[in-house]
């Protein structure tokens, strides 16, 4: 029963990752009509029908399912262009009404708005429209979720931006149409969900309390850490952490959040804090990043993946969490299949939570004689396993390799969650005093300015990275390939070495 019961769990994974691989696959070829792929979902259907009895029949007939059924998913993510949808009218100039749908994103010298579209305005009708469109505005007059607009403007379909796929990147928010300095006509506020903008506030909010509490370039680096939001942080400092690989740290995702998490856990445990109300003081503060970024969905996304690991270790089950993240994976596509190829931060929240997964209990070994106190030896091995699992991809996406990035992580790595800890205490109390949040905003400013300081000696470094011009894909798979096979061979090696000690 328990090789059937194993059998199936594996059947099960396989499933999943052929529905990803069909997902993959979609991004990168032209639609299948829906009558070609129905027809061939029936005859698996028949295949698994007739032939369930046999094994290797059913495989086929199962990956050949959750294969047709991720293409599907993709190509019915497309939107359909006809006169209802607004990007029909790119490269023509519109007039429409429209609502900020989601959270408004502003830059040092502009702001950009995400409009869903409502009514296309002719010169004798109003036609219903759908679809984005992502307009670029002066900062002022400010705009915020939920107000209702009237705009005039181009319609542009996005496209490349040197070597950065623009288009690509937009369309995993459903947005197919770029707007820059429209005519914008305030008709209505408010029009939003209720839900959405009270957290937005409680943000903005939680923000001012920061920057009332902490100087620059602090209050911004916090404000990284807490709320995602790096728009303050001045350029020199984040191309120092580019150049010393810990840039993760200033943007809440789930390289972060799960490294973040591991260590935080080990920390209450180490003051006396039960393991038990560890887990759920972790927990608790995952929620709260989910809150108070306005429950973003890559934030949310983050939050799955560290608060999986989180459960897996809490249950000492965490060799068997494969199932879980692949399935938690699946669903998120199921939401927005464009994430699996075009969302970066997607690939590196999977990617460091499989590399604390299987690579840093086989590396354990290998580093007993680091010192266990601040979470030095943790913080280690969770920084080196979740770099070493998403370097290939980094090197791809970025072009840039950090030579410093793993001692840098291992200085600053176990402050973060004081700093963080702290930082949400002193823009707490500022809410209720703010001289008492002013105590607590000195301590987080130590802690803040001792690891700007430690990334700032290290940039300076002449070797502290190097820059590539591009890397193949070719080198991604073999990187991912080697990395695949290395751990393959290391466990057998474990295993074999763990059966020699139990039978002398």
């Amino acid at each position: 029963m328990g090789t059937f019961l194993m059998g199936k769990s594996r059947i099960f994974l396989l499933l999943l990752l052929s529905f990803i691989l069909g997902v993959g696959v979609a991004s990168f070829i032209v639609p299948i009509s829906a009558f070609v792929l129905f027809t061939l979902l029936i005859g698996l259907l028949a295949v698994l029908v007739t032939g369930f009895r046999n094994p290797k029949l059913r495989l086929i007939g199962f990956l050949g399912i959750g294969f047709i059924l991720g293409l599907e998913r993709y190509f019915i993510s497309n939107p359909v262009i006809n006169p209802n949808h607004i990007s029909f009218y790119n490269g023509q100039k519109v007039s429409f009404i429209g609502v900020v749908n989601a959270e408004v994103d502003v830059r040092k010298n502009h702001q950009n708005l995400t409009i869903k579209a409502a009514k296309i305005k002719k010169p004798t009708e109003q036609k219903v429209a759908e679809g984005k469109i992502l307009i670029n505005t002066a900062l002022y007059p400010e705009y915020h979720y939920g107000d209702q607009l009237q705009l005039e403007c181009f319609l542009e379909k996005p496209t490349l931006i040197e070597d950065f796929a623009y288009d690509q990147y937009l369309a995993r928010f459903g947005i197919y149409s770029v707007c820059y300095r429209p005519k914008i006509e305030i008709l209505a506020s408010s029009q939003g969900l209720t839900v959405l903008a009270r957290l937005y506030q409680l943000k903005n909010d939680f923000l001012r309390k920061i920057n009332q509490t902490l100087p620059e370039p602090q209050a911004s680096f916090l404000a990284g850490l807490l709320l995602g939001v790096k728009k303050g942080i001045p350029e020199e400092i984040m191309e120092d952490f580019s150049r010393t690989g810990t840039t993760h740290i200033v943007a809440i995702s789930g390289y972060n959040i799960t490294i973040i998490g591991v260590l935080m856990l080990a920390l209450c445990i180490n003051v006396g804090i039960s393991r038990k109300k560890s887990f759920y003081l972790v927990l608790m503060a995952l929620l709260f990043f989910v809150l108070v970024t306005g429950a973003q969905s890559s934030v949310v996304r983050a939050a799955v993946m560290g608060g999986l690991l989180l459960i897996a270790k809490q249950l000492g089950r965490l060799s068997r969490i494969t199932n879980a993240l692949v399935l938690a994976a699946t669903l998120m596509l199921l939401i927005n299949p464009k994430i699996l190829i075009f969302d970066a931060g997607f690939q590196l929240s999977f990617l460091a939570t499989m590399g604390l997964v299987y690579l840093s209990p086989l590396i354990e070994k290998l580093f007993k004689w680091l010192p266990e106190y601040f979470q030095i030896r943790e913080s280690f091995l969770a920084t080196m396993s979740a770099t070493i699992f998403t370097l290939p991809l980094i090197l791809y996406q970025f072009g840039r390799l950090s030579i410093v990035a793993a001692i840098v992580n291992i200085l600053i790595l176990p402050v973060i969650p004081l700093a963080m800890g702290t930082g949400f205490l002193a823009g707490l109390l500022s809410f209720i005093w703010e001289p008492l949040g002013q105590i607590f905003g000195w301590i987080v400013w130590l802690l803040l300015a001792y690891i700007i300081k430690v990334v700032e000696i290290f940039s300076g470094f002449p070797f502290a990275s190097v820059d590539f011009s591009s890397i193949s894909w070719i080198i991604l798979v073999f990187g991912y390939s080697l990395l695949l096979a290395v751990i393959i061979f290391w466990k057998k090696q474990n295993r074999s070495q763990d059966t020699g000690t139990v039978s002398n």
